[in-house]
């Protein structure tokens, strides 16, 4: 049984500490706490190494379709890389459970240390929420939705969405700065909620960066959005494609700006953590206008975690079929294919 004197933040530290959800300020002072606080260490040492323990089970010879780490094929692909002349970047991927072995650590956590799903998610389990948070400036993590819709998220970033949407309406939060690529479906709206505004689409593209409540950018690559500020409840602006919101403090300026506002930003080293390679090569076709498919329908659903550079095709598809340990094929133009 837990110790009482520790509550339900202590407990959503540890998970958000462990699950390298803190940035580097949070992490500093969550070390701090521990050291002042024994009885705290002391739980959290205890949950750290048996989750230690479950990283150490996920080894990809373990189970076919586990999570793979892509540091030991950026390596191999060192040599052929540096004869090309490209230049390649080192990984600092880290190695995520497999969804099996995430429940059943789950379970255990709560069985071992007393609490619920409800505090380690923050929500019931009707509602439940999922967050996601960047901490590397250079890197973008992206994420795939339920529903399709794509997220890029930028350093130093937030985002919580539901583990399922609900059948009326798509809503998540966001603090930091992120690109939204949202599937089209009229009869559920898509908000993001930040601390400034709520903006709502259907489906389009478009850019959302917050600096907290002192300034809201909003830019619109692709269809229109409808932005109602927090300061002014029943107002909503209207943005339609190559149109830019700024709100700073008073100030509300909405300018045309196409092809002057940067969203390739996103495309340059992009991350997935333990993503399905079926969303994986939909977001590469989508970004570098390549064809990447697999031969054996079952490869998509292999999970992968990886970091990729801004690379070439062939590069790409390399470190694919050596993570994953699959062959692949280079045909026609910018064609690739994956096969076991």
């Amino acid at each position: 049984m837990s110790n009482p004197s520790i509550n339900k933040t202590d407990f959503q530290d540890f998970a958000r500490y462990l699950s390298s959800e803190m940035n580097a300020n949070e992490r500093q002072n969550f070390k701090k706490k521990l050291l002042q606080q024994k009885e705290l260490k002391a739980e959290f040492d205890s949950l750290e190494n048996f989750w230690q323990r479950m990283e150490n089970i996920n080894a990809p010879d373990s189970n076919p379709k586990a999570t793979f780490d892509t540091d030991t094929a950026w390596n191999r692909l060192n040599e052929r890389i540096g004869e090309k002349e490209l230049p390649v970047k080192e990984t600092n991927t880290r190695r995520s459970l497999p969804v099996w072995l995430k429940v059943a650590a789950s379970v255990l956590i709560i069985l071992t240390l007393g609490i619920t799903l409800w505090f380690i998610s923050g929500k019931t389990e009707e509602a439940q929420l999922l967050s996601l948070s960047t901490e590397d400036e250079e890197i973008t993590l992206v994420q795939k939705l339920m529903d399709g819709s794509v997220i890029y998220m930028a350093g130093n970033t937030r985002f919580t969405f539901p583990a399922q949407f609900d059948n009326r309406i798509r809503k998540v939060e966001l603090t930091g700065e992120a690109f939204f690529d949202v599937s089209h479906l009229p009869d559920k709206p898509f908000f993001v909620e930040t601390s400034m505004a709520q903006i709502e689409v259907l489906g389009t593209s478009f850019n959302v960066k917050t600096m907290g409540n002192n300034g809201l950018e909003v830019f619109v690559e692709t269809g229109s959005v409808q932005v109602q500020l927090n300061a002014r409840p029943g107002e909503k602006i209207h943005l339609s494609q190559g149109e830019l919101l700024i709100v700073r403090d008073n100030f509300i300026e909405k300018s045309y700006v196409a092809g002057l506002y940067n969203t390739a930003w996103r495309k340059n080293h992009m991350q997935f953590k333990d993503e399905k390679l079926e969303n994986i090569l939909a977001v590469l076709n989508q970004n570098f206008q390549i064809n990447m498919r697999v031969e054996d329908p079952e490869l998509n659903h292999r999970r992968l975690t990886v970091t990729f550079y801004n690379t070439s095709p062939e590069i790409l598809g390399e470190l694919i079929a050596v993570s994953l340990n699959i062959q692949f094929e280079i045909s026609g133009q910018n064609e690739i294919l994956f096969r076991k």
